[in-house]
């Protein structure tokens, strides 16, 4: 099995508030945060969020049996902590974060916010999940840092949203769920051969024409992202540089900052 990520600020973006990191101790990880534009020092809570979450997979042997709000309660906690020495509020830990994790030929996926999953099967059938929020408005694990926000957020009425699209069938469903709803699915490469995890970027592709509000659906962007011409060393960053100079050649540019990380399995 071979891994690999990718990062690229967006195009309206001056700091990219998007971190990405893998590894493979004491299992194959990807690891990826999107900091919330508005909130201060996003750049460095969302690294300090991977981080986290590197340490809680290397410190829990137990791979297989991690239960969700466990493990997004000690990242959040000692992610306080760590902002906290660095003199930085709990606003900068205002992030999205996605951890993904390989074992058993299992690829196990833990959501926090919003972002997508997707999933090639190996006749080439797509599987695309995207979670969501109403208002553009994830719920982060640092409002369970401070009461008043969690409170805040609760008033707003926001919904989850996760929406699965299916090549094979041509079809998109979706669910609502509360906000606070866990999301975590395991995958089995029995199934799927290439599973990549992203940031809400891959849904922030537009023509860059100013006068054509022309937006690009994740469904359409993403085959060009899994044609992979060799599977070894970066080859998610090969394919994705050359996936997206050529998008932006015919004028398509992603004005969100975008992540991704890849799980590839050889036939």
């Amino acid at each position: 099995m071979n891994t690999d990520i990718f990062l690229k600020m967006g195009k309206q973006h001056k700091v990219c508030e998007d971190y990405i990191i893998q590894g493979n101790d004491p299992v194959p990880f990807i690891i990826l945060a999107d900091g919330c534009s508005s909130s201060k020092n996003t750049e460095m809570g969302a690294r300090i969020l991977c981080y986290l979450a590197k340490q809680y997979i290397r410190y829990h042997a137990n791979v297989s049996n991690f239960h969700y709000d466990i493990m997004g309660s000690w990242i959040i906690h000692n992610a306080e902590m760590t902002a906290r020495q660095l003199g930085l509020t709990r606003e900068c830990l205002d992030a999205t974060l996605i951890i993904a994790y390989a074992f058993n030929n299992k690829t196990h996926v833990f959501v926090y916010g919003d972002g997508s999953i997707i999933l090639e099967s190996p006749n080439k059938d797509l599987i695309i999940y995207q979670v969501k929020f109403s208002n553009n408005a994830p719920y982060y694990l640092s409002y369970l840092l401070d009461p008043d926000r969690q409170d805040i957020y609760h008033n707003m009425k926001n919904d989850k949203e996760i929406i699965i699209y299916n090549s094979k069938e041509q079809k998109t469903t979706s669910d609502t769920l509360a906000y606070d709803a866990k999301f975590n699915i395991t995958i089995s490469f029995t199934d799927f051969l290439k599973i990549l995890i992203c940031s809400d970027g891959i849904d922030s592709f537009i023509l860059d024409n100013p006068s054509k509000n022309i937006s690009f659906p994740a469904k359409e962007i993403v085959p060009g992202f899994l044609s992979f011409k060799t599977t070894k060393g970066e080859f998610l960053k090969r394919r994705l540089q050359k996936e997206i100079q050529t998008l932006e050649k015919n004028s398509m540019i992603h004005y969100d900052d975008l992540s991704v990380g890849a799980f590839l399995l050889e036939e």
